[in-house]
């Protein structure tokens, strides 16, 4: 089996050690509600695909879904954890 490590700090962990899996996911979202501009459905279409003719297949999927997954020892749980709990403001 292979040694595993904290993906943040970098300690190894050793078999049959403690360790957690931080994992996350960043979901497009949607409220339902589409603007109602006056322009055709036409070109509104043409619009959206001139602004992301230029991304890759990896960056338009990125666009609606990607999961982050760390394995982490102890401390770097905590330190994953309280940095995802400073960014709630609201």
């Amino acid at each position: 089996m292979e040694q595993l490590c904290c993906q943040v700090c970098g300690i190894k962990i050793p078999p049959g050690g403690v360790f957690y899996v931080g994992r996350t996911e960043i979901i497009s979202g949607s409220d339902g509600i589409l603007p109602d501009t006056g322009e055709s459905a036409d070109s509104i279409i043409k619009k959206a695909l001139s602004e992301i003719k230029e991304l890759t297949e990896q960056e338009l999927m990125e666009e609606v879904y990607q999961e982050i997954e760390l394995i982490l020892c102890r401390k770097c749980r905590l330190v994953f954890r309280d940095k995802i709990l400073e960014m709630v403001k609201w």
